[in-house]
């Protein structure tokens, strides 16, 4: 499933020691933290307006990453250089501000708003309600295969232990917590998780620092500094890509209301944008720097995606053993994230009438046919991109329903607008490429996201564009044939009380008024 270019440097009992400790650790925690909500439905399932600025901050950064980021961002620098490592980080981070904007106008269109799907089914109805919910969990589970993907080969290349037993383990005890406490654990156990993540990570690149330092002869032999054309171009493919199919992970939407208002909400998207950012930075820089150090290069037989361990394999082993624990922390932070965002979109899909233990049954079960696609090493860069350029395809149409200028748009032109993205990028390959049979191939990015010209460029920039304009031409349409049959325009109209932000108490304060004894005629009397 990986290649190393040496053998692992953590042995068996301190491999065992490290991981087993650590996941014993979480699940504690995750306990702990899921008692005060495993009874408590509004915790479990929304958590609404429960977090301050620091826990969303150290959320966000927690549902951003994960161990997939020691192998795709060192893969961008020895690629694409420097200036592709900033490029993915700028677009890691930069999809917050959306939830930035976005958090409050679905709170001004239902101020007890706590999920996308939820918004869709009051918006446009049951049809488009059960499509988002199944692309919903359609993508959450292609992050829980990435995640196991990867953290199988970094226990496959740091350590001598068959992979298979801790990658298990580590699933088996982010599925107990989250089933125990819900959105509300995973909010808690990911802030203080990502506490030690950024412990960890700092001791790393101190380390790193000290112990590998290139010189000037080596960095100007082997390049990667100076700006290149792909490096441009991925700041526009990565943020259209990430931006768009974000909006698809509940995860996001789960954090974003369960700020406690507006401003801590906007304040948590800018701290978290940095941290996103600086983190992804750090770790994106192993790939140029292992390049200049002479421990990784295009000719080494290894693929760049390996790059950051063979830096590792290049130190003591205890930074090895460091690494293990951090990927194994970080696995954690992103699996309990994608398990509880799967639990939502499948309640939300039954619009909450089956019985909550049911879903949870079904989300344990649905690790199953996880883990064994996970262990079939499939090209987790290839299936993302296919993901996000269904995003951007799909989405646009369907937030246009915040807009209230937009309310004559029927759930029939939101869909249409989905399919409309997908076929603008069919059109577009056939254009660009020249002939049909290459052009509609572009719909499955064949060539990945490294590619000498700028297909990739352009379909991920006309599939939203082609969503709007399918959009707008089939409501006009279908509004031209309404009035020629002389029916009544549909409008949709928002019967649902709004509150303000300020006023509107958070699950918490909800929690301890529940918990108040009621106030009898005797204790008021003197």
């Amino acid at each position: 499933m990986s290649d190393s270019s040496s053998g692992p440097k953590v042995s068996s009992p301190a491999a065992n020691a490290l991981i087993y400790v650590t996941l014993v650790c979480f699940l504690v925690l995750g306990i702990a933290s899921g008692w005060r909500s495993h009874r408590n439905t509004g915790l479990f399932l929304k958590a609404i307006r429960s977090q301050s600025v620091l826990s969303l901050t150290l959320n966000f950064l927690a549902v951003n990453i994960g161990s997939g980021i020691f192998f795709s961002l060192p893969q961008v620098g020895t690629i694409a250089g420097i200036t592709g490592v900033f490029a993915y980080a700028f677009a890691s981070g930069a999809p917050l501000f959306i939830f930035a904007v976005l958090g409050p106008l679905f709170r001004k269109h239902n101020s007890k708003q706590w999920s996308m799907t939820a918004f869709i089914m009051e918006r446009y109805g049951r049809p488009l309600h059960i499509l988002y919910s199944l692309v919903c969990t359609l993508f959450v589970g292609m992050y829980l295969v990435s995640e196991l993907t990867t953290i199988y080969s970094v226990y496959e290349l740091l350590t001598p232990l068959n992979p298979l037993a801790p990658m298990i383990i580590l699933c088996v005890v982010t599925t107990i917590y989250t089933a125990f406490g819900g959105v509300f654990a995973s909010l808690m156990t990911d802030a203080i998780q990502c506490v030690l993540i950024l412990v960890l990570l700092i001791v790393a690149a101190v380390v790193v620092g000290i112990s590998v330092r290139p010189s000037k002869e080596d960095i100007d032999r082997v390049g990667l500094v100076k700006p290149t054309k792909m490096g441009g171009e991925l700041f526009v493919i990565l943020t259209l890509a990430i931006g768009f199919s974000v909006m698809y992970h509940q995860g996001f939407w789960q954090r974003t209301f369960a700020s406690r208002n507006d401003r801590d909400l906007r304040w948590a998207t800018f701290f978290g944008f940095w941290l996103v950012f600086i983190v992804a930075a750090l770790v994106g820089m192993a790939g140029p720097l292992a390049a200049w150090a002479g421990t990784w290069s295009p000719d080494s037989g290894i693929p760049g995606s390996s790059a950051f361990f063979t830096l590792i394999a290049s130190m003591d082993g205890w930074v090895s053993g460091l690494t293990v624990v951090l990927s194994t922390s970080l696995s954690c932070c992103a699996i309990d994230t994608c398990q509880s965002a799967m639990f939502a979109s499948l309640y939300d899909m039954v619009e909450q009438k089956v019985n909550i233990w049911v879903v949870r049954a079904v989300v344990v079960v649905m690790n199953v046919p996880i883990i064994f696609l996970a262990l079939r090493a499939p090209d987790i860069l290839q299936v993302y991109l296919l993901a996000d350029l269904l995003a951007c395809a799909t989405i646009l149409p369907v937030l246009f329903g915040l807009i209230k200028r937009l309310n004559f748009l029927h759930w029939t032109d939101a869909l249409v607008g989905c399919f409309g993205g997908i076929i603008a990028v069919g059109v577009f390959g056939q254009a660009y490429l020249g002939n049909a049979h290459d052009g509609w191939r572009l719909l499955l990015l064949e060539g990945g996201l490294y590619v000498e010209d700028e297909r990739v460029l352009g379909a991920f920039c006309v599939a939203p564009l082609g969503s709007v304009v399918f959009t707008f031409f089939f409501a006009g349409l279908r509004m031209v044939v309404t009035r020629l049959l002389g029916r009544q325009q549909y409008s949709y109209i928002n019967n649902i009380a709004e509150s303000s932000d300020d006023d509107e108490p958070t699950t918490l304060e909800k929690e301890r008024v529940s918990e108040k004894p009621p106030v009898t005629t005797a204790s008021l009397s003197y």
